[in-house]
């Protein structure tokens, strides 16, 4: 088969006419107007929106998803002494945030289907100064929300989820912004939908968290007949313009995802006969976004390491190749405060093997072809 480009693509979501018109539509008159970029009304329409898409109650639009969690803690009031359980098959910022109130970020192992944080394990994890835990739907692929929910009831301890992925996702025929204390997701640029480039929101059923968000990420500050800052707060809001994006990126979101699925799926089917490669699976009841595709590379079954297969995928066969993620602990930051990954051998063995190959929406099926030919030339010329 002749060698294609099939790049990783910065840009995850789907942007057409409509994004650039709604933009311009905005802008203009923020200036010739000398209007200003205020956010009414676009930031409580698209709240609105996003709220109901995610099938939560409330929404809070927030500049990351970085600091949504950031204020999802500050809500529990997570501080010194206290430990917060997460997986370590995450991106940085998952256990950063902890870190930064003081508290303990403890990881605990994944399950190796969904490779999401498992409730089995978090469970012996969990101690007096255990306060909250924070599970990631990794790639898109729903949590054990079942498993949390009967952790949460059984020690009292409360749930953030990390759903920087799953916009759109899936459990049991519920999207995921209802389920939890708090979930907290990323419009960041190569996310299934991007508020140019930059963005997040906070999803809750909880009317007075959600008070409690719209103030700390204004600076602490409670609107009414006198303003009044009431708590601390900084400004933690998305623009005018990226809340107008929001809107026209949420209309596209679940076709970006059905096209994703359809290729992953499609990829799947490919790849499942192909001796040490193990594809990712959907299991039942769960429908994923299908943000990343992970593959894993049976190091003992092929005798070539992850890193050198990647390096062939990307310099033999020009195929996009990613890591998502290092695990946490490999952090320098994590490392000099004696983090390592003895007790997550799961997600230890996991880090080794996985790599990602591009699956967007924009690509096609022989596309696919292409990466499944490749994987298997590679296997067999490596």
């Amino acid at each position: 088969m002749e060698t294609r480009n099939l790049p990783w693509y910065g840009l995850g979501a789907i942007y057409e006419q409509d994004d650039i018109d709604v933009v311009m539509d905005i802008l203009k008159p923020c200036v010739t107007d000398a209007k200003g970029f205020f956010r009414l009304p676009e930031e409580p329409d698209f709240q609105k929106a996003f709220a109901s898409h995610e099938q939560s109650a409330y929404a809070s639009a927030v500049n990351s998803c970085g600091t949504g969690l950031d204020i999802a803690l500050q809500i529990l009031d997570i501080g010194e002494g206290d430990e917060v359980i997460t997986t370590p098959h995450t991106f940085v910022c998952t256990g950063t945030c902890i870190l930064l109130k003081g508290a303990a970020a403890v990881f605990a192992d994944i399950d190796p289907v969904t490779y999401n944080l498992d409730p089995k394990k978090v469970e012996e994890k969990i101690t007096k100064r255990t306060k909250a835990v924070i599970p990631v739907h990794f790639g898109g692929m729903p949590c054990d929300v079942e498993g949390f929910e009967k952790l949460s009831e059984k020690y009292g301890i409360k749930v953030i989820y990390d759903a920087a992925h799953a916009a759109g996702s899936m459990y049991k025929g519920k999207k995921l912004g209802g389920f939890g204390d708090m979930a907290v997701y990323s419009f960041q640029s190569n996310k299934n939908m991007s508020t140019l480039g930059e963005g997040g929101a906070i999803t809750t059923d909880n009317e007075e968290y959600f008070g409690r968000i719209e103030r700390i990420k204004s600076f602490g500050f409670k609107y009414g007949p006198v303003d009044e800052v009431v708590e601390l707060g900084t400004n933690l809001r998305m623009t005018k313009l990226q809340s107008a994006v929001g809107l026209t990126q949420l209309k596209k979101l679940d076709r970006n995802n059905s096209a994703r699925r359809a290729h992953a799926l499609y990829l799947s089917e490919k790849l499942k006969d192909v001796d040490g490669i193990i594809t990712p699976e959907e299991p039942e009841g769960m429908v994923s976004a299908w943000h990343l595709y992970a593959l894993q590379i049976d190091e003992d079954k092929t005798g070539i390491s992850r890193d050198s297969f990647i390096k062939v995928l990307k310099d033999k066969y020009k195929i996009g190749v990613t890591l998502h993620y290092k695990p946490v602990y490999e952090w320098k930051v994590f490392k000099d405060r004696g983090y390592n990954g003895d007790d997550t051998p799961i997600a230890a063995k996991n880090a080794r093997q996985l790599f990602n190959v591009p699956v967007f929406a924009k690509m096609k099926t022989d596309d696919f072809d292409y990466i499944t030919w490749a994987i298997k030339d590679a296997l067999r010329t490596s």
